[in-house]
């Protein structure tokens, strides 16, 4: 499947775009809960609502991304890059697929100075551009225009 080359700098900006989303709403919940936690019950309060939403967090970064490519195959940056998520067979990507291929951002996260460093290193060296969780759910990244 051609990815049109250019696909691997438009991942990295969706990702940052994407990014930027989560953080927004990971930090409208932390004071909205943060600051209820300190209404309660002043540090001790603050201490649980960290430990409240902490599972949050986690379920937020990969919530949001097998939500939009499992329904469309596009998050909001993938959408607004002129990319998408499909199966290697040109098919549209599923919940599994997304589950898979967002599970396994945990291995391209590894990296000891440079966060992502892993799966920048494998997109680059992959001739369809794709991240280890892309090999492992079958789907590829491609332009929607």
């Amino acid at each position: 499947m051609d990815t049109h080359g250019d696909v691997f700098g438009a991942r990295i900006v969706a990702f940052i775009i994407d990014s930027i989303v989560i953080g927004i709403v990971a930090a409208v919940l932390a004071l909205v809960v943060g600051g209820i936690g300190v209404g309660l019950g002043g540090e001790n309060g603050m201490t649980g609502a960290i430990l409240l939403l902490t599972p949050v967090f986690i379920l937020l970064q990969y919530g949001y991304f097998i939500y939009f490519e499992g329904k469309s195959g596009q998050t909001p940056g993938k959408s607004l890059m002129g990319i998408v998520v499909v199966k290697d067979d040109g098919t549209d990507c599923d919940y599994g697929a997304a589950a898979i291929r967002n599970v396994l951002r945990i291995v391209d996260q590894l990296g000891i100075v440079i966060p992502y460093l892993v799966g920048l290193i494998v997109m680059y060296v992959t001739d369809e551009h794709q991240r280890v969780g892309d090999i492992v759910a079958n789907t590829v990244v491609v332009r929607t225009r």
